[in-house]
């Protein structure tokens, strides 16, 4: 007998909880550099029952406001730790990279990556988290100074191609690749440095993933102006606490967690792929 899944039954979301569920998600996000939909999309999904599509739109959404007031109010921090020829390097490839994902997202069957990235974030997770509990240093580096070698700037390309990519194939932001690539390949720039590069990389990404998906007409009827409201204030308020002694160490620890978070809800997409194909 075929496995039978039940949808969970929808729900009207009000405005007012999902602007309140977006200062959540926004400041979470520019605490770490990720976008916040991986919290966003099983939220909608089980919280409201939106339709999966629905979901991941409005998530695009959240994840585009989010990024973009993260990033203004970074650069208006008085200590901030943008590294601009760091930033521009980093999103030019992260844009190639999001066309290249797009269209790769359209051809190639993706199961078989998911199963391999949820056992590639389940490990870096407990490998950030371990590392995060080890960190002392999170002081704001000195960026104005700071020049890469050859090394540098080929793990800087590398890292923006592969979010990109992996932004639109696995409706995951940036981010979740970003921010530990940097960190560990490019350790110059900090854990400050690494999320500030990446949450200006997924501004540019988040953007052009709503620009491609609401050109074929994916991005239908969301509801996501208050939940993009709530983000964008959210992530103002985020950038103040990361910035506060002490707070940094402890946002490392929350990149594991939304790895986790990531590795959970492939499992769950996979589980339900396999029951409705059996």
């Amino acid at each position: 007998m075929k496995a039978s899944t039940v949808a969970p039954q929808a729900v009207a979301p009000r405005p007012w909880v999902l602007a309140l569920g977006g200062v959540v998600l926004g400041a979470y996000s520019a605490m770490c550099g990720i976008g916040g939909g991986v919290f966003a999309v099983p939220w909608l999904v089980f919280g409201f029952g939106l339709p999966m599509p629905q979901a991941v739109a409005n998530s695009l959404v959240l994840v585009a406001a989010s990024t973009s007031s993260a990033t203004a109010f970074e650069a208006l921090h008085p200590e901030r730790a943008l590294h601009v020829p760091t930033i521009v390097a980093l999103v030019l490839s992260a844009l190639l990279g999001t066309f290249v994902g797009y269209r790769l997202a359209q051809r190639l069957p993706v199961r078989r990556m998911k199963q391999l990235f949820t056992l590639l974030l389940l490990a870096t997770g407990v490998w950030v988290l371990f590392d995060a509990v080890r960190a002392t240093d999170a002081a704001v580096p000195q960026l104005s100074n700071l020049e890469h070698d050859a090394w540098a700037w080929c793990a800087i390309l590398g890292i923006g191609f592969v979010s990109g990519v992996l932004a639109p194939m696995m409706g995951i932001g940036g981010g979740l690749v970003a921010v530990p690539g940097l960190v560990y390949l490019v350790p110059d720039l900090g854990y400050l440095g690494a999320r500030a590069a990446s949450l200006t990389m997924s501004t540019a990404t988040a953007w052009t993933s709503v620009f491609l998906y609401q050109r074929d007409g994916t991005l239908q009827g969301t509801r996501a102006v208050p939940l993009a409201l709530g983000a964008a204030a959210g992530a103002a308020l985020g950038i103040q606490l990361v910035h506060v002694d002490g707070v940094a160490t402890i946002a490392r620890g929350m990149v594991s967690l939304a790895m986790f978070a990531a590795a959970a809800r492939f499992l769950w997409d996979l589980r339900a792929q396999r029951a409705s194909s059996g």
